[in-house]
């Protein structure tokens, strides 16, 4: 018969093996199973593949690189606005957003400020005709009718760089790619255009019409260029697009009377839109379809592109007290129309609000219901591009500042 000190040595252990046992038995319940690991590792590749596809323009080495930079100068918080500036000019065409970042070009610099203020780049320059266009964070400004531009990168300095011939017009694609188009001797023009690494990389001579405007597609392979000429007395306006790669062209798409062309805008969504004096013409370069928006003999005194959307000012005859508004859908039709009683300077869109500058004052427009909403400006506003859905950039006199929707 065991005594009970024996007792106490041959129980305590069976003890301790249940309580261990009852301690992994709860551990195990709070451990998450293997398998959901396995699940969270699926999303997260899968996440960074959507992520690769859609910014598959920027993954070349060189762009990495820049993108790399562009977040490291965008990091910290700027003087805020409103931001003064001192050139004695920026034109409201040379002043719009590109994402969250506003860039203006004045008579002597071009400068990009984030939306806390602080100053990404600052550039200057001597231009006389300056104009710019974006392309993501690459920017390419030119002198129209002269010969030097330069490509500029946020964070990057200057790449100042001349052309042969007189610039007439430009675009830069988000991978660091640009075109110019350009006067040439015995021909009505010509469309240069340069790969991300800088080098040239193909050529193409317009002998039928002068080429007027050019945007790029999103890769950088192909260009949509506008041109005019006369026939009989009449204007005759086309858009070429071109494969770069090969130096193909399409049979120019020809709209008459007295339509010029602009601007014109390649989209993300593949359509090429060309801004006429009499309407706009949407093309889709791959399958051929096009849709026409006239203005019905109205004269456009603004306009703006977001994405594939159009945002346009129209008045009705010179002298009117009443101008439309109207956003163009991606087919052409109208997603939004609203009457305003003074003249319209400056549109911009982002998402489903619209800034609408009028003589009168600042109104954000939902292109939902077309309902419009006043907001004080400031009396020197001249141009207005939107920062979000809720707020935008106002250009004054001597000063960019912010406005914000209630």
């Amino acid at each position: 018969m065991m005594n009970d000190r024996d007792d106490r040595l041959d129980t305590a252990p069976l003890d301790a093996r249940h309580t261990r046992r009852a301690v992994n038995k709860k551990v195990a319940r709070m451990r998450p199973q293997r398998w959901i690991y396995r699940v969270i590792v699926i999303l997260a590749l899968c996440a960074i593949a959507v992520l690769g596809w859609y910014n598959r323009n920027n993954l070349a080495p060189e762009n990495v690189i820049q993108w790399v930079k562009s977040g490291i100068v965008g990091i910290g918080s700027g003087g805020g606005f409103p931001k003064t500036f001192s050139s004695s000019s920026v034109l409201p065409q040379n002043f719009f957003s590109s994402g969250k970042n506003i860039v203006f070009a004045s008579d002597t610099s071009l400068t990009v400020c984030s939306p806390s203020g602080k100053e990404l780049l600052n550039s200057q320059h001597s231009y006389s005709s300056p104009a710019v266009r974006a392309g993501g964070s690459h920017i390419l400004l030119y002198d129209i009718g002269g010969k030097e531009y330069q490509l500029d990168t946020v964070g990057s300095a200057a790449n100042k760089k001349s052309s042969a011939q007189n610039i007439i017009g430009g675009d830069a694609a988000p991978n660091g790619a640009y075109a110019l188009i350009s006067t040439a001797n015995g021909y009505c023009g010509m469309l240069t255009s340069y790969l991300p690494s800088g080098k040239t990389g193909s050529y193409y001579w317009f002998s039928d019409y002068y080429p007027t405007a050019v945007a790029l597609n999103p890769e950088g392979t192909r260009a949509a260029v506008t041109g005019v000429s006369a026939s009989g007395g009449d204007l005759i306006s086309a858009v070429y697009i071109i494969d770069l790669s090969s130096g193909k062209t399409t049979r120019p798409e020809t709209v008459s009377g007295g339509n010029l062309f602009s601007a014109v805008f390649w989209d993300t969504e593949n359509e090429v839109d060309a801004v006429g004096d009499k309407s706009v013409l949407i093309l889709n370069p791959s399958s051929g379809a096009k849709s026409e928006y006239s203005y019905d003999g109205s004269k456009l005194t603004s306009y703006c592109s977001d994405g594939g959307r159009l945002a346009l000012g129209l008045m009705p005859y010179e002298g009117s007290e009443k101008q439309k508004f109207v956003v163009l859908s991606k087919t052409g039709t109208p997603a939004c129309t609203h009457q305003f009683s003074s003249k319209i300077r400056s549109v911009s869109l982002f998402g489903q609000t619209a800034a609408v500058l009028t003589e009168h004052g600042l109104y954000f427009v939902s292109v939902g219901s077309g309902s419009a909403a006043p907001c004080q400006a400031g009396s020197d506003a001249c141009a207005v591009a939107m920062k979000d859905e809720s707020s935008a950039y106002v250009l004054g006199i001597s000063e960019i500042r912010i406005v914000r929707h209630q």
